[in-house]
């Protein structure tokens, strides 16, 4: 009777650090869960208590009997790298707005307000970032982020020798999306500044006694702050 508990209990072990390889770095990377403000202590019980949840029921799709020297570790380098990946792709709406708020923030003057009080990042992107984790956690989007995770264990994955490219050819179309959405989103304000200080230019090459300087940087300030209030309410 202890041989069988003992093994139903080292057959459970297994089940949970096999589904914890996968759901640590994921965990560790998606937004709310993996902000520098959560601490590794939090990280790491969270992905336990989910692991531990979840893997009597992702069983079937796990090695049924815990693996040893060389598998192991190919099993183990396997489920790391897509956890990794999986929490990449759900931090891409962070990457997005801080991508957004960026160029937003260089083109209305407001790239670095707060000084060193915060994280190195332009103010309009942590409005925009901040935002987008209160909605993050306000609606069901953590509850179906961690469903696309364990939903993950149900699609066909390349085995490690062909998920290096697999993963490098999404990351990077990934990154180009964000990259190219990003400018295309904030495109309005740059449309808007460009033919503001196009504008100034004629003007003082029309009227060169005119400080233009004097009246445009005032003006530039006062939009920028006028822009930033209407983004944060």
């Amino acid at each position: 009777m202890i041989e069988g508990l003992t093994q139903d209990l080292n057959a459970q072990v297994w089940l949970m650090f096999a589904v914890f390889l996968r759901i640590a770095p994921a965990i560790a990377l998606m937004p709310g869960y993996g902000e520098k403000s959560v601490s590794p202590q939090i990280k790491v019980m969270t992905s336990l208590f989910l692991a531990a949840a979840v893997a009597p029921i992702l069983e079937p799709s796990l090695p049924p009997e815990r693996l040893t020297g060389t598998a192991l570790m190919q099993f183990t380098a396997r489920e790391t790298t897509i956890g990794v990946f999986l929490g990449l792709i759900s931090r891409g709406m962070l990457f997005l707005l801080e991508k957004i708020g960026a160029v937003i923030s260089q083109t209305v003057s407001l790239s670095q307000m707060l000084g060193n009080a915060i994280d190195p990042m332009p103010v309009i992107s942590h409005v925009l970032t901040i935002t987008g984790l209160a909605l993050f956690f306000a609606t069901s989007l953590n509850d179906e982020a961690l469903f696309w995770l364990l939903s993950s264990y149900f699609v066909d994955i390349p085995y490690l020798q062909d998920i290096w490219g697999f993963f490098a050819e999404t990351i990077t179309g990934f990154f180009q999306y964000i990259m190219t959405n990003g400018v295309l989103l904030a495109s309005g304000f740059i449309v808007l500044f460009v033919a503001y200080y196009l504008y100034s230019g004629f003007i003082n090459k029309t009227m060169p006694q005119l400080m233009v300087t004097f009246i445009g940087i005032p003006l530039v300030s006062l939009l920028s702050i006028f822009f930033c209030t209407n983004i944060m309410s």
